[in-house]
């Protein structure tokens, strides 16, 4: 069973609006450069950045060494590769504070796996998609061997979708106009319907993934809200087709569900209707 959650992303994925007086074209250049260095990509080269952002060679070696002289870069001689420097340390520990909620979180998915039998993942929202922060593996022999901290960015997966579905209609409607490639014959991908979709598990307050992003696996995501309703973070329950028929998978459903609500309420945030 494989759940790839860490695809090449596309380079517009969460870029504010360029047209607008209040974007300043070279800043978010450099945030887009920066945005390429996570946990599945803790390294890139000059021509994969240029490739993957469509900058030109000559803007973005401009710009590589200006990150590099404030510390926010590091060249690597010997592999002319850079990879994220000091600079960047103070506000990853900031970005610690997802720690605690984390921290409280881990015994509801804990609890969740239990009752399913399944994979568990916590997601929360970010620019370029959604990152997964915690995981309880499946109690059965197989088991994925996948980072925390990887980004999930295609409408074919529950939990990304889950986090759209809670975002501005304009928002939703730049991600859904972005396109969505054919993962697997399941893969949903035209626009109005995936609009529709999100608006109607939104309302629900559950998505499901029928082997849309990678075959033989299935998912049912649940949004873990705020007092104001907003989407703070998303449950996951993941799962092989083979454990996920009707009657299994209405009962993971209800499990989800119920534990999502209980750690919406417990982190001082309301519980989903239905």
């Amino acid at each position: 069973m494989a759940r790839a959650g860490g695809r090449q992303r596309s380079p517009a994925a969460g870029r504010p609006d360029e047209e607008s007086d209040f974007f300043v074209r070279a800043l978010g250049r450099g945030l887009v450069i920066l945005g390429l260095f996570d946990v599945e990509h803790p390294d890139w080269g000059l021509s994969e950045i240029c490739s993957r952002t469509g900058i030109s060679k000559t803007t973005a070696y401009r710009m590589l060494r200006t990150l590099e002289t404030m510390g926010y870069l590091v060249y690597e001689a010997r592999t002319e590769r850079y990879h994220l420097g000091a600079a960047t340390i103070p506000g990853a520990y900031l970005a610690l504070s997802y720690v605690g909620f984390v921290r409280a979180a881990h015994a509801f998915l804990e609890e969740l796996a239990e009752a399913t039998g399944e994979t568990i993942e916590l997601t929360v929202g970010a620019a370029a998609g959604a990152v997964v922060v915690d995981e309880v593996a499946t109690t059965h022999p197989f088991r994925l061997n996948r980072p925390i901290g990887r980004i999930l960015d295609t409408l074919a997966n529950s939990s990304f979708r889950m986090h759209v579905a809670f975002r501005p209609t304009a928002e939703r409607r730049r991600i859904v106009g972005a396109g969505l490639a054919r993962l697997t014959p399941n893969t949903v991908t035209d626009s109005d319907e995936i609009m529709k979709r999100m608006e109607s598990e939104r309302d629900a307050g559950l998505a499901y993934d029928m082997e849309e992003q990678d075959l033989r696996v299935c998912a049912a995501s649940a949004p873990i809200l705020e007092r104001d309703g907003s989407c703070r973070a998303v449950l996951t329950v993941v799962a092989p087709v083979e454990r996920f028929g009707p009657r299994e998978r209405k009962k993971k459903a209800e499990a989800l569900k119920s534990t999502a609500a209980a750690l919406s309420k417990s982190l001082g945030g309301r519980g989903i209707a239905g």
